[in-house]
């Protein structure tokens, strides 16, 4: 005798199942808000650091856990989690039990708000966009303005430089710089770009008329990343 299961009851069983065991962090499907799992299922693997007692520093954006949500490109969204992001190896890790973990997963991209000396931090960075030089689809950039014509992104990095003090020993010190870039929807196309008034004309020629403008307008000197971001705010009206 063939034994036939109820797709019905196998559903009511599953969401009783996931509904008892849902508790802490977080991971909930974009099909169904109601589905939740532990967040130690989220598949992982441990992150080990090489010896760094010849360096100064540290390659990670926020030493201490931050707390974000993280967007798989399954569709798959992880909330609530204790994230850290690594600028040297451009990686996301998740907190298990006090340890580094990596995701084993692809990431669309992640939100996170940490804790820094200068303040309160609420980030965005997401990946897929264009191959880009030595850059990838998978690479994170950080999301400054996001808009329907164009975004304004930042790849963030450290590298590693040499550190001489007199009459001690060199040493290697994390040194973190960003390189920026404007993300032309419409061709699909990654336009680096510096701030200054004449890059920005030079990355978008159609736009000088309106770029010049929003600077003169608003006083801009594009000193700062702030700036570059109130101009193309406007090129997105």
């Amino acid at each position: 005798m063939k034994l036939v299961l109820n797709p019905a009851n196998s559903l009511t069983a599953l969401m009783i199942f996931l509904a008892v065991n849902a508790t802490g962090q977080s991971v909930s499907s974009s099909v169904s808000t109601n589905f939740f799992v532990e967040a130690y299922n989220i598949r992982g693997k441990p992150f080990t650091n090489p010896d760094a007692s010849n360096i100064e520093g540290s390659p990670l954006l926020n030493q201490d856990w931050g707390k974000g949500t993280v967007y798989f490109k399954d569709g798959a969204v992880a909330q609530n989690l204790d994230l850290k992001f690594n600028l040297e190896k451009n990686e996301l890790y998740f907190n298990r039990e006090g340890e580094m973990f990596l995701f084993n997963d692809p990431i669309m991209s992640f939100r996170m708000n940490y804790s820094s000396v200068s303040g309160k931090k609420e980030i965005h960075f997401r990946s897929g966009y264009p191959v880009n030089g030595r850059l990838l689809k998978e690479t994170f950039y950080e999301v400054l303005e996001d808009g329907a014509k164009f975004h304004f992104v930042a790849y963030r990095f450290t590298y590693l430089a040499d550190s001489y003090r007199y009459g001690g020993q060199s040493k290697k010190v994390f040194t973190e710089n960003e390189e920026l870039y404007v993300y032309d929807v419409a061709f699909g196309k990654m336009i680096k770009i510096k701030r200054s008034e004449s890059s920005l004309v030079e990355g978008l020629p159609d736009y000088k008329d309106k770029i010049l403008a929003v600077i003169r307008d608003n006083k801009l000197k594009l000193k700062t990343n702030e700036d570059v971001k109130k101009v193309i705010a406007e090129l997105n009206k």
